[in-house]
C-alpha cells in the first residue's frame, strides 16, 4: 500500500511540476518574442512537450483515481514569473536555467522510476517523457554556451526554484 501512495505522490508532484515548466517555457517565449526572435520556435516546442507532459501525469493520476495537485494553476503562474525574469537576463540565461531544471527532472524522474517494475506501462510512459527532458537538457546547454558569467547565480536560482515547486507540490 505504501508504494501506490508514494507513486501517486509523485505523479501528483511531476503533474504540478510539469504544468510549472509550462509556465516557464512561456514566461521564456514572452521575452524571446522581442529579443531572441529566432529561438521562438524551439522555446515553443519546449513547452508544447511540457503540456503534454502534464496532460500524460494527469491522465495516470485519473487513472489510480488520484487529485492533481491543490492549487496547480500557482504552479504555472509561479513558473511564468521565473520564465521571464530569467528571460530578461539574456538567452544564456535562459539556456543555463533550463539545463539545471532538466537535469533536476532527469535525476528525478530516475529515482521515481526505480520504484517501478520495468514492465509496466508507468515506466514506459516516464521512460518516454524522460527522454524528452534529456532533449530540453541539451537544448539548455546549447542555449548556454560556455563560460556564461552568470550560470552560477541562475543555476543556483534555478534549483532553489525546482526544489521548493517539488516540495510545495508534495504536501498540496
Amino acid at each position: 500500500m505504501q508504494s501506490i501512495m508514494n507513486i501517486k505522490t509523485e505523479l501528483k508532484v511531476m503533474h504540478a511540476c510539469e504544468l510549472g515548466a509550462v509556465g516557464v517555457y512561456r514566461g521564456h517565449k514572452c521575452v524571446a518574442r522581442y529579443f531572441f526572435r529566432s529561438n521562438l520556435a524551439e522555446l515553443d516546442s519546449m513547452r508544447f512537450h511540457e503540456k503534454s507532459h502534464a496532460e500524460i501525469f494527469k491522465n495516470e493520476l485519473s487513472k489510480r483515481d488520484s487529485r492533481t495537485c491543490y492549487a496547480v494553476q500557482l504552479f504555472f503562474w509561479g513558473g511564468l514569473f521565473y520564465g521571464v525574469f530569467i528571460g530578461l537576463f539574456g538567452l544564456k540565461s535562459i539556456g543555463t536555467s533550463t539545463s539545471t531544471i532538466e537535469s533536476i527532472v532527469v535525476h528525478e524522474l530516475d529515482k521515481v522510476l526505480e520504484k517501478l517494475d520495468v514492465r509496466s506501462s508507468l515506466y514506459t510512459t516516464i521512460k518516454e517523457v524522460q527522454l524528452e527532458e534529456l532533449e530540453h537538457n541539451d537544448s539548455g546547454k546549447e542555449l548556454a554556451g560556455e563560460n556564461f558569467w552568470l550560470s552560477g547565480f541562475i543555476s543556483r536560482i534555478a534549483k532553489v526554484g525546482a526544489y521548493s515547486a517539488k516540495n510545495l507540490a508534495s504536501i498540496l
